[in-house]
């Protein structure tokens, strides 16, 4: 599981990666194994809550009438997306597969109303976050995307597919790092004073094969071709968040993130409230 952290590529905002990546290195220089890290992270799904418990239903009120009277068997699902994002799950945390999974069931279930994504992730894998995006994006009842303390980069690429983005905070709540990077670790360095030489041999013809790897400097090349598969991941990114979001500043894009009083400026949400309120407001929008 943890591997995926110097494997993958990540949308990911950078002051987390920079904690998780002190982490790894300082672990791994101790001698701990991938198998151990992953170990003390990994997500024992068989002791945690399945749909029932993981989509809670709310009768939406208000002082509105319509709405203080809504028949409470129309509810709204809330659905966590809490933590690193993974496409199968890990680090604490349910997968990009397991939310779009709950999304596209509560699409069919006749007792929900609306939907809210309650959201406080820094981001994660590339992989699996366009698709989760586009289930957002294609849900067929309203989505009300609820910003607790950040949807940064692979998260707010999900939450700017909401029909609306809603943030707790104007001061606290940050939304944006919208980029892409990926991690290499040199470790050729080390291993060699640590007595250890590592030669990798390819096959005649696989001179391309596995060049971006821990235990050889990264040529220019190879640096250049990484950046270049960065960039496709990043337009797609954008391109994404554009369609959706029509209002949004260009100033947004540089990977910076915004507090909840500048994300209402720049087209990066919608209003400020609390759960409760984007459970309101979901509802209401499944009325319109």
């Amino acid at each position: 599981m943890i591997e995926n952290l110097i494997s993958k590529t990540w949308a990911l905002e950078p002051r987390f990666h920079e904690v998780q990546a002190a982490f790894l290195l300082k672990r791994i220089n101790q001698g701990s194994s991938f198998d151990q890290l992953s170990e003390k992270w990994d997500l024992d799904k068989s002791k945690s809550s399945h749909l029932p418990e993981l989509i809670k239903f709310a009768a939406a009120s208000s002082s509105n009438d319509s709405l203080s009277q809504a028949n409470s068997t129309q509810g709204v699902a809330v659905i966590r997306i809490i933590g690193s994002m993974t496409r199968y799950g890990g680090l604490c945390s349910y997968g990009s597969e397991d939310i779009a999974s709950w999304i596209l069931e509560a699409n069919t279930m006749p007792e929900v109303s609306a939907i809210v994504i309650q959201i406080n992730s820094p981001g994660g894998e590339v992989d699996g976050t366009e698709m989760l995006a586009n289930v957002v994006k294609n849900s067929q009842k309203p989505i009300v995307a609820h910003v607790a303390g950040m949807a940064a980069s692979a998260g707010y690429w999900v939450a700017s597919q909401a029909t609306e983005i809603m943030m707790e905070s104007k001061t606290t709540s940050e939304v944006g790092s919208i980029g892409v990077l990926a991690m290499h670790v040199d470790s050729s360095a080390f291993l060699e004073k640590e007595g250890h030489k590592v030669t990798i041999i390819r096959a005649d013809g696989s001179e391309d094969k596995a060049l971006f790897n821990s235990v050889e400097p990264l040529s220019q090349d190879v640096l250049a071709s990484v950046k270049a598969d960065l960039n496709v991941y990043r337009k797609a990114f954008i391109n994404m968040v554009k369609s959706a979001r029509k209002d949004i500043s260009e100033d947004v894009f540089s990977g910076k993130m915004f507090f909840g009083s500048e994300a209402l400026k720049l087209g990066m949400a919608d209003s400020i409230g609390y759960i409760g309120d984007a459970v309101s407001r979901a509802y209401q929008l499944s009325k319109k």
